[in-house]
């Protein structure tokens, strides 16, 4: 029996309606792998640039100041991105972006349960990006990439280096 999304009461993270923090460029590597680029970006995440921003829309109840390697994967022929898997240090988690509604759903990397959050991610990438990108509401994209999956996987090598050479911004 197929269960109706829309009115299960399990979720699998938790949805915003808005879009994450964009990305900043000059700490970003971009990786060709064919529909999609994957881009490597040294990230930190802290109250003030949240507060930044959402222009103080949003207000964090907790102090967060944290770091790390962030895979974002965005359309090549569109040039936006769709799904974000930030392995910060201290909340590694990543998200399924939805361009066409300006929200998405972040989840929590559970590292006792998945092991290291680099190699988690790039196991999402090479394995079920076809799935997630459907998740994300780009079907199409979703049919390029598994038609070119050769192309994702020879772009993940690349990006396993660089995520692992990305010195931290903490």
């Amino acid at each position: 029996m197929a269960i109706d999304r829309q009115e299960s009461p399990y979720r699998r993270g938790n949805r915003y309606e808005r879009l994450p923090i964009p990305m900043v460029a000059e700490h970003c590597v971009p990786v060709d792998a064919g529909p999609v680029q994957l881009v490597v970006e040294s990230r930190r995440l802290t109250n003030e640039i949240i507060d930044e921003t959402y222009l103080g829309a949003v207000r964090p109840t907790v102090h967060f100041d944290d770091f790390g390697a962030s895979l974002h994967v965005c359309g090549t022929a569109d040039g936006l991105e769709h799904l974000r898997f930030d392995c910060f240090e201290n909340e590694p988690h990543y998200h399924y972006i939805e361009q066409a509604v300006g929200a998405n759903v972040v989840v929590r990397i559970d590292e006792l349960a998945v092991g290291d959050p680099v190699d988690f991610s790039l196991a999402c990438v090479e394995h079920h990006l076809p799935d997630m990108l459907r998740n994300c509401g780009v079907a199409g994209l979703a049919d390029d990439v598994a038609g070119q999956l050769d192309r994702v996987q020879a772009a993940v090598a690349v990006v396993r280096e660089l995520m692992r050479g990305t010195p931290p911004l903490g």
